[in-house]
């Protein structure tokens, strides 16, 4: 199966969306920020003062611009961020899908206990519903990432992580190990099909 990775800004659930929407505010900011200064610092520099002008209150500025400016960005940031973590789902409801991903070195196992099917670096999840990712690892610290679905989360030898994801609509991407577990990290990759209700539901029983 071949597919195209289109990334954390181009979001394909709520989780996902939710964490772009917080980048694109900081990046505004970012932006709106720099722009002002630059332009703040392009008047002092060009600027020529009259003869009878007095001097600009340093102090002024200072407050304005080292300790209000900062203080209302960190506000909003933080606002925001609180916002994103809020609308991140980390439960799912009463009989929802269960999968279970264990990391290898260097590969993806997947499993579908319900069902007992497994895969190998293949991943389908149905579409518009929550689904409960059941991460762990078989040997070092791998972690489980799709950008398109929401945020990543680490793979455990001596513990089991919770993620719950949900993919609004269908598509195939390409994805990776995003912690470095050794030599052959780079290979260590995990087709994720998201397909409707009604093709996953035949995609199991193909695979039964």
């Amino acid at each position: 199966m071949s597919g195209a990775s289109s990334g954390s800004l181009d979001p394909k659930g709520p989780s996902a969306e939710a964490i772009a929407d917080l980048w694109w505010l900081m990046l505004g900011l970012g932006v709106a920020v720099f722009v002002l200064f630059a332009v703040l610092l392009a008047v002092g520099l060009f600027r020529r003062r009259r003869a009878d002008e007095g001097q600009p209150s340093e102090k002024r500025w200072i407050v304005a611009g080292g300790v209000v400016m900062p203080l209302v960005v960190l506000v909003v940031v933080f606002g925001a961020t609180v916002a994103a973590m809020r609308a991140l789902p980390d439960e799912s409801p009463p009989g929802a899908l269960e999968i279970e991903v264990i990391g290898h070195q260097w590969y993806f196992e997947v499993r579908y206990p319900e069902a007992g099917i497994t895969t190998v670096g293949e991943l389908h999840l149905p579409v518009g519903q929550r689904v409960e990712f059941h991460l762990t690892s078989a040997d070092v610290i791998h972690s489980f990432w799709v950008p398109e679905l929401g945020g990543k989360m680490d793979m455990l030898p001596d513990g089991v992580n919770v993620l719950v994801l949900q993919a609004d609509e269908p598509g195939e991407w390409e994805t990776s190990c995003a912690e470095f577990c050794g030599l052959e990290h780079a290979t260590m990759q995990l087709d994720v099909v998201a397909e409707s209700p009604e093709d996953f539901a035949a995609w199991i029983e193909q695979q039964g």
